[in-house]
């Protein structure tokens, strides 16, 4: 096995490691998700700077270590200037970077979800879409390349397409109210917001410009794709939600 390999990834979490290194988390097109040593580059003139600061898509060529990568070369393709100025946008990046390091496992490679997050950072920096139905359309496809697509069409069990419905987390979608005696039900939803739901999922992101949510419909989705996230996804808390939460 080679050493060296050459990578298209994006900057997840950029963090000194002593006094004059970074260590990163990178997330690759081909390699998935590897943790990285970038020498020398707290150094004001070092050449490693700006393709590994966060918010960063770059080429990227890796030595490979017992444990850790060595950042031997590497160059931005993009940056996202307009995240790292606003706090809300930052805080956004900040929260979708972060559901990635913590739900794929290292050196696991999802082609998928990096062009996922990587056209969610573009939008998110271009302000053509607003940052809370960006996190409700991202929270929505991570689940879904994941394999833990929610069952919104029907009702779980019974397969009743009409009537009120209710969310569970146990059922991995929609109950009838008929049959919520089965389930620990979580709470109601409307029929416009599981219509909501499968439609974000089946959306590519330059049509989310062009979508409208009642406020009703965004909090229930909200409080789905969390709900959901944390039963069957997380292991543990997500560090960057609650200043996210701040600011959104």
């Amino acid at each position: 096995m080679s050493k060296l390999i050459k990578v298209k990834a994006l900057s997840l979490n950029s963090r000194p490691l002593g006094e004059k290194d970074r260590l990163l988390t990178l997330f690759s097109r081909e390699q998935g998700k590897l943790s990285a040593v970038a020498p020398g580059a707290r150094k004001v003139k070092s050449k490693l700077a700006a393709a590994v600061e966060l918010f960063t898509c770059g080429n990227y060529l890796l030595h490979r270590g017992r444990s850790l990568f060595t950042v031997t070369q590497a160059e931005q393709e993009q940056g996202f200037p307009n995240i790292r100025r606003n706090i809300t946008l930052y805080a956004s990046g900040i929260y979708f970077g972060e559901l990635v390091e913590k739900t794929v496992e290292e050196s696991e490679a999802s082609p998928e979800l990096f062009e996922l997050l990587l056209q969610v950072w573009q939008l998110l920096d271009q302000g053509q879409v607003e940052p809370a139905l960006l996190a409700r359309y991202f929270e929505l496809k991570l689940l879904d390349l994941l394999g833990y697509r929610p069952h919104l069409e029907s009702c779980t069990h019974c397969g009743l397409e009409r009537g009120p419905v209710f969310w569970s987390d146990s059922a991995g979608g929609a109950v009838c109210q008929a049959c919520c005696g089965e389930e620990q039900t979580n709470f109601a939803l409307s029929r416009g917001t599981c219509a909501l739901a499968q439609a974000l999922l089946k959306m590519s992101p330059g049509k989310l410009a062009n979508v409208r949510v009642w406020e009703q419909q965004h909090g229930e989705l909200k409080r789905l794709v969390h709900s959901f996230l944390q039963y069957w996804v997380l292991a543990g808390p997500i560090k960057s939600f609650a200043f996210l939460e701040e600011h959104l």
